[in-house]
């Protein structure tokens, strides 16, 4: 997704915000090495999430935390299993439990730090009903079971902790269609999402027929530095299931097909890339 004016002041806002979690001190430096990183890389078509990449990279380097969002990302998992009886039960109450648990993930999508209106995972607590009572507001889902099936493969790119308990009851549904799940989480700490340590906190790395790190420290997938195992799970993927904005931004200017994604459409450059609204809770997929 090419980055836009609004993308500037929210990415500045989460570098604040983590060098407030980590080193108070050095947010003078972390806002005036970003600022600097901005000025040289915002230009037209210029990618939100490889840009956002280098601002991050930087800022854990100045104030020399590898995981700034370490505490948090825990409390998200503990959030999220707390809720884990409700979204059983919902699914189990569905008429349709792989839209119902698509539902369910994508509400876990809240649980993102540092952002306007996102600040800690107790939100996802206050907000969990409503989130299921909203639905979708773009639903791909059947065109996403025609993709499922014995003999078939999914990989599941994996977005936040606590969102990522919660992707485990989609897990479920997809493997109950006989389709193989692979599970790609992150291979450095960047911002809440879930490495593959995060994923053995959570269970996920027994959810997952295979787990597999991207390698790499980037928001979403940097493709150009993907490894070769990487590139050939997505490459022979019958469906790959990307998770949250971040996978969206990074990977919606590629040719990696066919791909649904699925969030909560937290922003209006990420909604009006997608086409969707701001708030909504999205399940569209590309082929």
């Amino acid at each position: 997704m090419e980055i836009t004016p609004e993308c500037i002041p929210c990415l500045l806002g989460r570098v604040l915000f983590e060098a407030e979690l980590c080193a108070p001190k050095r947010a003078d430096a972390a806002m005036r090495d970003s600022l600097k990183i901005l000025s040289e890389n915002y230009r037209p078509r210029a990618n939100s999430a490889e840009v956002a990449t280098r601002v991050h990279r930087r800022v854990y380097e100045i104030i020399g935390c590898k995981d700034p969002y370490a505490r948090l990302k825990e409390r998200s998992d503990e959030v999220a299993s707390s809720l884990l009886p409700r979204a059983k039960e919902y699914i189990d109450q569905s008429s349709d439990p792989l839209r119902a648990a698509a539902v369910v993930a994508i509400a876990g999508n809240v649980m993102d730090f540092g952002i306007p209106g996102h600040d800690a995972p107790e939100q996802l607590s206050a907000e969990f009903e409503a989130i299921l009572e909203q639905g979708l507001d773009i639903d791909d889902i059947d065109k996403m079971r025609q993709r499922l099936g014995p003999g078939k493969k999914v990989a599941y790119l994996l977005d936040n902790c606590g969102e990522g308990v919660l992707d485990r009851l989609l897990i479920e549904e997809i493997k109950r269609t006989g389709t193989k799940v692979v599970g790609v989480a992150k291979g450095e700490p960047v911002l809440t999402d879930v490495t593959i340590p995060d994923a053995e906190r959570a269970g996920l790395d027994e959810a997952f027929d295979e787990i597999i790190s991207t390698g790499m420290f980037a928001v979403g997938i940097d493709t150009r530095r993907m490894s070769d195992k990487l590139g050939e799970e997505l490459n022979s993927a019958d469906l790959i299931v990307a998770k949250g904005m971040a996978n969206f931004e990074s990977l919606s200017g590629t040719d990696f097909r066919p791909i649904i994604y699925l969030m909560r459409a937290k922003c209006r450059p990420v909604a009006r890339a997608i086409g969707a609204r701001k708030g909504d809770n999205v399940a569209k997929l590309f082929v």
